[in-house]
Order: C-alpha cells, then sequence, then structure tokens
C-alpha cells in the first residue's frame, strides 16, 4: 500500500475547522484542488453517502464515506478494478488550536503502480488542500 499524509496546524477551534472540512459539496467553492462535488445521496456527511468528486488532471472519482466521527474524523473509499483508494481527514485540539491530518492511500493488486505513478500530484493536492484550509478557516 502507497500511503501519503500531510499535517498542519490551524489557529482555530477543532469545531470551526469540522465545519469546513465536512461540508465536503461546497470544496470547489475555496478549494482549487477540486473542481466538482456532486452528493448522490443527499447532505450532511453520513456514513454510507456518495460523492462523485472531479479534480483537476484526474478522472472523476465516486467516493463512500466509510468511517464518521462527527467533529472529529471522516473517511472515505473509492475503487476501480485491482485498486483500492482511501482518503482520512482528521481533526484535532483545544478550544484556541487545531491539529489536521490528511492522508490518502492506495491499495490493491494495482496500488503500489498507481501510487508511485500519482505520488507527485496527491502529495501536491493534499499540501495545497491543508494549506488552503488553514487560509480559509484562520481568515473567516
Amino acid at each position: 500500500m502507497s500511503t501519503y499524509e500531510t499535517s498542519i496546524s490551524i489557529a482555530a477551534p477543532p469545531d470551526a475547522v469540522w465545519r469546513v472540512l465536512s461540508d465536503v459539496a461546497a470544496w470547489p467553492k475555496w478549494l482549487p484542488t477540486v473542481a466538482n462535488v456532486e452528493s448522490l445521496d443527499g447532505s450532511p456527511l453520513a456514513v454510507g453517502r456518495r460523492y462523485r468528486v472531479r479534480q483537476p488532471r484526474l478522472q472523476p472519482v465516486t467516493w463512500t464515506v466509510t468511517d464518521l466521527e462527527p467533529a472529529r474524523r471522516f473517511g472515505w473509499q473509492a475503487s476501480t478494478p485491482g485498486l483500492k483508494m482511501s482518503a482520512d481527514h482528521i481533526v484535532s485540539g483545544d478550544t484556541a488550536r487545531s491539529h489536521v491530518v490528511l492522508r490518502f492511500s492506495f491499495a490493491g493488486p494495482l496500488g503500489p503502480l498507481m501510487g508511485a505513478l500519482y505520488r507527485s500530484i496527491t502529495m501536491r493536492y493534499i499540501a495545497t488542500e491543508a494549506a488552503t484550509l488553514k487560509q480559509k478557516v484562520e481568515t473567516s
């Protein structure tokens, strides 16, 4: 399995970060790495809900929410024959500061190959997402 991760500290309480991060349908409004998010099962975020995500330079992918701890974390997965992708979004902290971890993994028979092929763009996208989240939350 190929896994990529970034983390960032944000000068805001976790609930403020969570409100922005968990509103995945709004990501295209502020996140340059996401062109479109279509909620296939309605909102809000819940286990089993599916979202079709379009990102620049990548094929559209349908993600299914697999894990949810409200105000703390959510994970989702997408798969194609031979490949399983997962992404985790984790928020922790205290009343004044949050710590965010974004993690993306490629698994399955094609996981190591796809992880190597998409290493650069994956690392760039999650770093951009963390930095943009920080900027959005701290300037709101």
